[in-house]
């Protein structure tokens, strides 16, 4: 019995390529879309020719190989044995991811020295006790409108600022005398004359002629009243 071959790829390109170039070639190699394309180049191992013979695992191979990846090609057992997923588990402690596949170590943060403080402690400092209130038991209220004793009333009435204004004796008359006609203006008419009645007082651009004629009633007469029945 001849041995088989599972051809496999994990995205690995050979040196000096780039990925681009490479899923490209591999888009025409295997006319495959975009989603297969995601696959083979998610960095985990896909299947790509399972159970195949000698010959037919190196044309696999060389034909990844000229466009730019590098395959995978291992052995399965004998044709007559069940069919090999090609998945092998590696020793335990190994590193099964890449580096650039690998999260980055979170960076050690110093913890400061803190220490927890007993259930019920208070965390803050008492605040300064409020002053007592004032003794008010010799204090009583007075009844309504009984005069306060001891305590300083003053009925003056503060003085007016001079502001030179006297006051006038009842039934004076406030207009300050007799109100005063104005004198009447001294117009010079002397230039100004009357127009005889009829004249034209318009200048010959103002005024209004009628110059409608009268319509032609000489062919027209009156007819003669029917006779009374």
């Amino acid at each position: 019995m001849d041995t088989r071959y599972d051809v496999m790829f994990a995205g690995e390109l050979r040196e000096g390529q780039d990925k681009a170039t490479v899923r490209r070639n591999f888009a025409r190699l295997f006319k495959a879309g975009d989603a297969t394309l995601d696959k083979l180049f998610s960095g985990k191992p896909q299947l790509l020719k399972r159970d195949c013979d000698a010959a037919v695992a190196q044309k696999y191979r060389e034909a990844m190989e000229s466009a730019g990846g590098r395959p995978i090609i291992r052995e399965v057992r004998a044709t007559d044995q069940p069919a090999s997923s090609g998945l092998t588990l590696a020793p335990a402690g190994s590193d099964v991811l890449r580096p650039e596949e690998r999260e980055p170590e979170a960076p050690a943060i110093p913890a400061p020295a803190l220490d927890v403080a007993a259930v019920g402690s208070r965390l803050a400092a008492p605040r300064e006790p409020s002053p007592p209130a004032p003794d008010t038991s010799h204090i009583a209220l007075g009844n309504v409108g009984e005069r306060i004793p001891n305590l300083e009333r003053s009925t003056a009435v503060a003085p007016l600022a001079d502001s030179g204004l006297t006051l006038a004796d009842p039934g004076s008359d406030l207009r300050d005398g007799q109100a005063h006609s104005p004198a009447p203006h001294d117009v010079d008419v002397s230039a100004i004359s009357l127009a005889p009645p009829g004249a034209e007082v318009l200048e010959a651009q103002y005024r209004k002629r009628d110059t409608a004629q009268a319509p032609d009633t000489s062919a027209i007469s009156l007819a003669d009243p029917p006779p009374a029945e």
